[in-house]
């Protein structure tokens, strides 16, 4: 009997596939069609969310699956995972792994995107199990790298290339995709050790990073910088410099564009809670308030009016993740945005995504 209704299914099968006018040797592939798109979006043609270059060669060979370009201002956000020893403190972890999910849902009700750069959440993760960041890859946001690595003068430079790619290995071990790193401004060559530590683009430059430039190259208000700190302003000043992305070669001269350079910037426009300190020049950061977003929009229109169709046009800023934000007036500012988004102005992107359109333009100029 079992038999009898395995030849019957197979009957069945056949007809089928010959109704569907698919030849029968071709009946596995009717039978065990892809999964959908909810399943697995591998094989939709569209490099998108967790899918990269790695894990779906079939949709993220050719230009990463970047978008054409269309002249919108790219929007992003970059989140500093840093600052709370979670390797050390699993009920810190836990916490802060909690926060991360509670800001991922929030974004994503508004089709918003975030890049997690990581630093103490990645040993927090090794150590206690919970692979946060995988996860939020898997829910499309960007991970790379927060480094914080050779900031001090007494730095030693030989090292850098080595605990850079260490930063970069431990990371990866989370079987995450990393192609970036922030955090590298340095007197020492910073541009040419990110490279040969295996990354493709770096972003969240301040003003610091002009140390790796000869004196009489760096721009006179920063020519004698202490600290990371101390010169922590957005850089480079004028937004329509960090408009585009653009290729560096060394770390004497990043801030001229040279095509066959290894490394990418994504220059970043400041900090989110810090919109009204900076637009005022008041120093510290103070609480987030609705200032800032006042600011925020206001610089946000800027950016539109700068925004030039032949160019990938991008605009992010930073946000560390210390004490919880009011989420109230972070969802007010999420909401704020809707009307840029529906108008085409605006598109939320990664950061990966933002390096991805850059290496698609570049493809076709």
């Amino acid at each position: 009997m079992k038999q009898l209704k395995l030849v019957v299914s197979c009957l069945i099968l056949i007809s089928i596939a010959c109704t569907l006018g698919v030849p029968s040797d071709d009946i596995a592939t009717v039978t065990q069609k892809p999964p959908s798109r909810d399943d697995s979006p591998c094989g939709d043609n569209v490099c998108e969310g967790p899918e990269n270059p790695q894990n779906c060669p079939q949709d993220c060979a050719q230009g990463l699956g970047a978008d054409e370009n269309s002249g919108a201002l790219y929007l992003g956000i970059m989140v500093h995972l840093e600052g709370w020893k979670d390797g050390e403190d699993q009920a810190k972890f836990e916490q802060h792994s909690k926060l991360v999910r509670e800001y991922a849902d929030l974004f994503e009700k508004y089709g918003a995107k975030l890049t997690w750069e990581s630093k103490e959440v990645t040993e927090g993760v090794i150590n206690w199990g919970d692979n946060v960041l995988l996860e939020m890859e898997g829910r499309g946001h960007g991970i790379g790298v927060h480094a914080d690595i050779g900031g001090q003068k007494t730095y030693n430079c030989g090292r850098f290339v080595d605990d850079l790619r260490k930063e970069k290995e431990q990371l990866e071990s989370l079987s995450v995709y990393v192609r970036h790193v922030s955090g590298v401004v340095s007197h020492c060559d910073w541009v040419s050790a990110t490279v040969k530590a295996g990354y493709q683009f770096t972003t969240g430059q301040v003003a610091y990073s002009v140390m790796s430039m000869p004196v009489e190259d760096r721009p006179a208000e920063y020519r004698n910088c202490q600290s990371p700190s101390a010169c922590h302003d957005t850089f480079p000043t004028d937004l329509a410099d960090r408009m585009h992305p653009w290729r560096m070669d060394s770390g004497e001269n990043w801030l001229t564009h040279d095509p066959n350079g290894k490394l990418v910037m994504l220059a970043s426009s400041g900090g989110l809670t810090c919109m009204e300190e900076e637009a005022l020049g008041i120093k510290p950061c103070g609480e987030f308030s609705q200032a800032d977003l006042d600011y925020f929009f206001e610089e946000l229109e800027r950016a539109i009016s700068l925004s030039q169709l032949d160019q990938v046009n991008i605009y992010y800023l930073s946000w560390s993740i210390g004490s919880p934000l009011d989420e109230q007036l972070l969802e007010t500012w999420l909401q704020g945005i809707v009307p840029y988004l529906d108008s085409g102005q605006v598109e939320w992107k990664t950061l990966p995504e933002m390096y991805d359109a850059y290496v698609q333009w570049e493809s076709n100029q």
